[in-house]
């Protein structure tokens, strides 16, 4: 891989992986157009990290907020905020088990269909009738609690599929639980920390058994592009979904999705 093409996949993975757009679909399709292939373990696991840590960055305060509460319980912390901050945290590890589950048991299948572009075309129309659907959804002015974390955790395994993008899947599902657009934007991305943060260890193992394939520059290439360019489609999306028109990146899934399957 030259670094022209590892810096455009890291443009692609950083873009993708948050806007409700599906990352490992486009990467499919992007590296069939590209005619090269990201067998190379350590590439996937360099473009998770830089992205894993878009998302630290930006939701710094929430995060520290919220996985530190069990020391501040610990330490005589009684106030509302923290135990609203220790449930929340509770919650997070109960939605995050479907994921794991699926991505344990059913990781050859899962492999399989990364291998087709034309499948990862058909997801993401799926992903854009979840999208569009939510111009339906009714806000009820519900927290985040264990029964619709839940249903956001479903979602959010559904979404290991390419072509099923996790942050509309998860978005769109606490939409339609009642949950405020801002809630429902911040709790998608929390949720994501440890299912990143697992499948870059998960992958960072094989990278252990198989070596290091690519020189060091066509990796951080990668993660620098994937870092700033996720970052920014975290600016991109947090505005488009508070502003009501999360919807037209249904519009955009789309037409991907259709000319995915016209073109594969």
């Amino acid at each position: 891989m030259s670094v022209l093409e590892a810096l455009v996949l890291g443009i692609v993975q950083g873009l993708t992986e948050f806007l409700p757009v599906s990352s490992s679909g486009h990467l499919v399709i992007a590296e069939r157009l590209l005619g090269v292939s990201s067998e190379d373990i350590t590439f996937e696991v360099a473009t998770h990290f830089a992205t894993l840590l878009a998302v630290l960055v930006f939701f710094y305060p929430v995060l520290k907020r919220i996985f530190l509460s069990p020391v501040k319980l610990f330490n005589g912390d009684e106030s509302i905020q923290t135990a609203r901050d220790m449930r929340l945290l509770l919650v997070i590890i109960v939605a995050t088990i479907p994921a794991v589950l699926v991505g344990l048991l059913l990781k050859d299948q899962i492999e399989q269909a990364f291998a087709s572009a034309r499948m990862a075309s058909f997801l993401l129309l799926l992903t854009s009738a979840i999208i569009l659907s939510t111009v339906f959804a009714r806000f009820r002015k519900k927290n985040i609690g264990f029964g619709n974390g839940m249903i956001v955790g479903l979602a959010q395994a559904l979404a290991i599929l390419p072509g099923i993008s996790r942050s509309g899947s998860t978005i769109s599902a606490a939409l339609f639980c009642g949950v405020s657009r801002q809630e429902a934007f911040n709790f998608s991305f929390v949720l994501s920390v440890p299912a990143i943060l697992g499948a870059t260890l998960i992958t960072l193992l094989d990278v252990f058994r198989n070596g290091v394939a690519e020189g060091w520059l066509v990796y951080l290439v990668a993660m620098v592009a994937a870092f700033v360019t996720g970052y920014l489609s975290l600016i991109l999306l947090q505005k488009t979904v508070i502003s009501g028109k999360f919807y037209l990146f249904g519009v955009y899934t789309l037409i991907v999705g259709l000319a995915g399957v016209i073109f594969f």
